[in-house]
């Protein structure tokens, strides 16, 4: 049986190229654009050409739809950069190994590598791809993300790979881009984040803090003593 196995960084690059292909390609943002800004359009003649309104109220009410529906498109991606830039703020970036056969997919998760788990084939409600990507929607759980990256590669060959999702698709639901989606370059960086060096802090400031209710006691005991000593009676 074939095997291919990646490993996939869920970091920047990542989550903006499968994020933007759901809302250009699964959610449609283009043909809700289109639909609405038709009827604003038809409202805004009818109300210019038949209802002949004073202040043309509803024909400007349309248009500055049809303008705002048409700034929100043409920033999805620019936002899309806004939000995964807060989003990877002092947090560390997470992996998972994919390993695909033609009976299942296993995912270990860099965050749980203990407890891998496996999808059949029969879990995997549909199939996208990218250039760069192959994302596997599970119903309504996170998709399975595929790094197409030959220097990600760990056993098998991108061939191994696309020969099993060719099979697969034809009895799936299957969408597909050929073109790069990205239009804003991925200049993000992302920032070491050391999680041992932040322990050591935090034990530091417990150990000074140990340290400073010791004396604390210690001074208490002593003047305790002290107090006991000059009230006790002399025989």
């Amino acid at each position: 049986m074939n095997t291919f196995k990646t490993i996939t960084k869920l970091d920047f690059r990542t989550l903006k190229y499968c994020n933007l292909f759901l809302i250009k390609y699964r959610r449609k943002a283009y043909i809700w654009f289109i639909v609405t800004a038709v009827l604003s359009l038809g409202i805004a003649v009818y109300d210019i050409l038949v209802i002949k309104s004073q202040y043309r109220m509803f024909a400007v009410l349309s248009i500055l739809f049809v303008a705002y529906s048409l700034y929100q498109m043409l920033t999805v991606e620019k936002k899309l950069d806004t939000s995964l830039s807060r989003f990877f703020q002092n947090r560390q970036v997470s992996s998972q190994i994919v390993e695909v056969d033609s009976e299942k997919i296993t995912v270990t998760r860099s965050l749980d590598p203990n407890h891998p788990v496996t999808y059949e084939w029969a879990y995997i409600s549909e199939i996208d791809e990218m250039p760069q990507f192959y994302m596997l929607m599970v119903g309504k759980s996170a998709p399975i993300i595929i790094d197409r990256s030959p220097e990600n590669v760990m056993e098998g060959s991108l061939e191994t790979l696309d020969a099993i999702i060719r099979e697969k698709t034809s009895s799936k639901p299957y969408k597909f881009v050929t073109k790069d989606i990205v239009k804003i370059p991925i200049t993000y960086v992302h920032q070491e984040v050391v999680v041992e060096e932040v322990k050591e802090e935090v034990l530091e400031e417990v150990k000074e803090v140990l340290a400073e209710e010791v004396k604390e006691e210690a001074a208490v005991s002593e003047q305790a003593q002290e107090t006991d000593h000059q009230e006790k009676p002399k025989e």
